[in-house]
């Protein structure tokens, strides 16, 4: 999948990612909410390489970012919109909500609220 133009910054070293604790925030319904950029970041390396996430850093940087959306989910479970940053991991794990209703109502929450 050559071919296509990314910065210079593209590819980033997996040891440039921490794996800092990220500060607990209330579990309120927003759609401000956004994910850190180390997530986007290993959110990134995940999706491009063939083994970005079973790297334990990436891996362990990912499951916690999820728990923290799931949380706010399960806190808020009729009203919290994820925002797009959210929805994108959330969605890059999809297989292990297969059937969940929660999920499956966050999922369409989200889209029933996305700005075109």
């Amino acid at each position: 999948m050559s071919g296509s133009s990314h910065s210079p910054t593209h590819h980033r070293q997996r040891s440039d990612l921490t794996c800092s604790p990220a500060p607990s925030r209330p579990a309120v319904p927003t759609k401000s909410s956004s994910v850190d950029p180390v997530v986007s970041q290993a959110l990134e390396i995940a999706r491009e390489s063939p083994d970005g996430a079973s790297d334990p850093t990436i891996s362990n940087i990912l499951e916690n970012a999820l728990n923290q959306i799931w949380a706010k989910v399960q806190a808020a479970p009729d009203s919290y919109i994820m925002s797009r940053d959210e929805f994108s991991l959330f969605n890059f794990y999809q297989h292990r909500f297969v059937g969940d209703k929660l999920a499956i109502a966050a999922r369409r929450r989200y889209w029933d609220n996305a700005s075109a």
